[in-house]
């Protein structure tokens, strides 16, 4: 249930009854208010980081109705095992939205059968085998798109880089992707599940992030991870996996497209920058003093050298990779 302190469109949280169809839906809808703009606007068309808001909000209305009403019950036994396994619940619910799309898209758009028994064979499949945290040739390459949460306009790097990629490569790439010096602690959030460098000994409830690949943890298009760098500025990076084709040719990593500047470290996260920046337009700004020390004279938040991004990444090799 979302914050009951909130409202939307008007909508006291407190007064709504998940019970009413319609009320339900307005809660689904306040559960991402990042598309709220596009659900209230009637003439909105296109996608907001690769996602169709009002298909995935109507996918989210789907699965909790299936939910609600227990039909097919097989949909409700697939959530409690993957919350017993200790994946997040929205993730549970995006897991049912995967396989209700790749058997009931046919229905959806009215350009096909559903098998109704193979979706729900499916569903009894989720969660009855521990996830495998080893890692596995996925033979494929992924496209995907990382920006930073919270910048504005907003700062993003898209990347090609093979399945088979493990989280503590991954890391790596990102770092050098946005411009960071590997200074601080990181970890990865995928389905409920965190990764990070456990080298330096065990950590309960935390995996090992070199036994884990991208393909592992993000098996479909669609699928999103959170890479956090920092943990006192908090740099969060949300990556979404915008394709997934069958690898052709020598593995590669690349930075495809890239938008604004990386920040420093140790800016003060996302606000900290964000006051820097306004210091370097403000000349009454109280931090005006400040700003040149920590981006120096000649920082422009706009440039990015895609160029210097790629030569670096091109030395990076993939271990099990051909």
């Amino acid at each position: 249930m979302p914050n009951r302190d909130a409202t939307f469109r008007g909508a006291d949280f407190g007064r709504l009854n998940p019970v009413d169809p319609d009320e339900r839906d307005i809660l689904i809808m306040r559960e991402h208010p990042e598309y709220r703009r596009a659900l209230e606007d009637p003439s909105w068309e296109g996608e907001i980081d690769g996602v169709n808001p009002r298909l995935h909000v109507a996918l989210h209305e789907m699965v909790a109705n299936q939910l609600w009403d227990g039909e097919p019950i097989e949909a409700w036994h697939a959530a409690r095992r993957l919350l017993d396994l200790g994946m997040d619940r929205h993730d549970v619910l995006h897991e049912l939205m995967n396989v209700g799309v790749e058997y009931l898209y046919g229905a959806l758009t009215g350009s096909g059968p559903v098998d109704l028994d193979a979706y729900r064979r499916t569903l009894n499949d989720l969660g009855q085998e521990p996830v495998n945290t080893r890692v596995r040739r996925s033979d494929t390459a992924y496209q995907i798109k990382v920006g930073i949460a919270g910048s504005e306009p907003s700062i993003w790097r898209r990347l090609s880089l093979p399945g088979d990629t493990p989280l503590d490569e991954l890391h790596h790439i990102l770092q050098v992707s946005f411009g960071w010096e590997g200074w601080h602690l990181h970890e990865f959030e995928a389905k409920g599940r965190r990764y990070t460098d456990v080298s330096g000994g065990s950590t309960r409830g935390v995996h090992d992030e070199r036994r884990a690949t991208l393909s592992l943890v993000a098996p479909r298009q669609g699928d999103r991870v959170r890479y956090t760098y920092d943990f006192g500025d908090d740099w969060i990076h949300d990556l979404v996996v915008e394709a997934i084709e069958p690898a052709e040719g020598e593995a590669r990593v690349l930075c495809l497209d890239a938008d604004r500047a990386g920040p420093p470290e140790d800016c003060g996260g996302i606000y900290g920058y964000q006051r820097l920046l306004d210091a370097m337009t403000g000349p009454r700004h109280p931090d005006r003093d400040n700003y040149e020390d920590v981006l120096g004279e000649s920082f422009d938040p706009a440039a990015v050298d895609l160029e210097a991004i790629n030569s670096v990444l091109a030395a990076i090799r993939i271990p099990g990779t051909s």
